[in-house]
């Protein structure tokens, strides 16, 4: 299981919370940050709050490992093979129609690529709106906030 600290800043709707954590390398590959607000080191993430926390409460973030490599093979896996797809389809492809096979592979290659990232963009915004992939503020933490 990953997990973050951060503190509450704000609350949202539905049993959820604005979370400023400090930006990691893993949220890179996240494909769930586009419900992130990213800038600079700081980020802020609507998370679940299972713990009842409150404004300034310094918490704990998580979200689970598997969910976590679900992300990664959606965000890097799946734009990779469907690159490879089109190039590969264009390449048998191409020729029948008249085109050169290493032009229609790059035309079918980038083509799936662009495809991908548009599919990837829609289940975003489901994943966004489930409880299965958002991050679950599981814990208040004692002392000070984070500076």
């Amino acid at each position: 299981m990953r997990q973050e600290e951060g503190i509450i800043i704000k609350k949202a709707s539905h049993g959820r919370a604005w979370v400023e954590t400090v930006r990691t390398s893993a949220c890179e590959g996240c494909a769930s940050k586009g419900s992130c607000h990213a800038s600079g080191k700081s980020m802020e993430v609507c998370a679940i709050n299972d713990a009842g926390a409150d404004i300034g409460d310094r918490v704990l973030v998580s979200i689970g490992t598997g969910t976590l490599i679900k992300m990664s093979l959606l965000a890097y896996i799946f734009p990779v093979f469907a690159l490879m797809a089109g190039a590969a389809a264009g390449n048998t492809l191409g020729p029948g129609h008249g085109i050169n096979p290493s032009l229609a592979a790059g035309i079918g290659g980038f083509g799936a690529l662009a495809v991908s990232f548009v599919i990837i963009r829609l289940f975003e915004g489901k994943i966004a709106q489930g409880e299965t992939y958002t991050p679950r503020i599981t814990r208040i933490l004692p002392g000070a906030p984070l500076a």
